[in-house]
């Protein structure tokens, strides 16, 4: 069963979320099997779009409008597009498009950011707009202060929000 928790702990300025993505993360990965000739996703793959959901998950759980919020990472790799779609209702859709062999040992800046061209975005979507109102996206590179590949979707979002 998938679930989300929010906490707080009395007295602390310390509150949480934590998210279990079970029966919506398996039925993720078994249209994304099913709705391609090449199967399942490679492992690498799995984990990356897993994160994706997680963090995307978790992020709608804290906005505070009614509206989808989608993160997407996408690059010069052999995974070209990553997305992750979260309704208001916590509906979720996720999917990756995949181009050639992946080894399991791949990490993400080998999966979208070859050649430090891939980007991750947040876009905020509300259901309700005023006339004229566009959704609000947000766009940084996949790479640090340095121009350091990041490595890890948390050091992507972290980047993100500074």
């Amino acid at each position: 069963m998938s679930e989300i928790h929010k906490f707080l702990f009395e007295g602390l300025p310390v509150r949480g979320i934590l998210v279990r993505l079970t029966d919506a993360w398996t039925e993720i990965l078994r249209r994304g099997a099913s709705g391609s000739a090449a199967g399942a996703y490679p492992l690498p793959v799995q984990n990356m779009l897993g994160e994706l959901v997680a963090a995307a998950t978790l992020m709608q759980s804290n906005i505070k409008f009614s509206g989808s919020l989608i993160l997407q990472i996408y690059g010069d790799g052999p995974v070209k597009l990553a997305v992750a779609e979260v309704q208001p209702d916590f509906g979720l859709r996720a999917t990756a498009t995949v181009v050639g062999e992946i080894p399991e040992t791949t990490r993400l800046s080998e999966l979208v950011n070859v050649n430090n061209l891939g980007k991750c975005a947040i876009t905020l979507d509300p259901q309700s707009k005023f006339p004229g109102q566009q959704p609000y996206q947000g766009v940084v590179p996949l790479f640090g202060d340095a121009h350091e590949k990041l490595e890890n979707l948390n050091e992507v979002l972290e980047h993100y929000m500074m």
